[in-house]
């Protein structure tokens, strides 16, 4: 009569099992650079990125810039310019003059003179700034 140690080992396959291929095989799998579950994650992340989140985006910078551009290049705005007062800089001049010539003060003759000066000046500084603001937009939209 067989012993229990003999019946589990008659159960046994008598084929060798070679555990250093399965040692090997286990090793590798350390050495994956990006884990599933990882990968997963950021397989998620691209997928959104470049199956919503850029045509999002796109239509949105796309339609930003054509506003810009419409402002800055196409005057789709029609603001005021400094062209267009050189004139009443020229007139707010003889007025200080021929009211000195009087001997009146300026704001007896045109009481709103200084406002009147300071808003020219301010619309010439406006413009600059729009200016650089062009230049800006043209050179950054150069660099996309």
């Amino acid at each position: 009569m067989k012993n229990n140690i003999e019946k589990v080992y008659g159960k046994l396959p008598k084929k060798k099992v070679d555990l250093k291929k399965h040692k090997i095989a286990l090793g590798l799998l350390d050495n994956f650079n990006y884990q599933n579950e990882y990968l997963q994650d950021e397989l998620g992340r691209l997928s959104y990125s470049v199956e919503e989140w850029f045509d999002e985006k796109f239509d949105q910078w796309f339609t930003i810039g054509r506003e810009i551009y419409s402002v800055y290049f196409q005057n789709s705005e029609s603001f005021i310019t400094t062209d267009d007062v050189t004139g009443d800089m020229e007139i707010l001049n003889q007025v200080k003059t021929r009211a000195e010539e009087l001997g009146l003060d300026v704001e007896e003759v045109y009481p709103d003179f200084y406002d009147h000066k300071e808003n020219i000046e301010y619309l010439i500084d406006l413009e600059k700034i729009f200016l650089d603001q062009k230049d800006q937009f043209r050179n950054e939209s150069k660099s996309v």
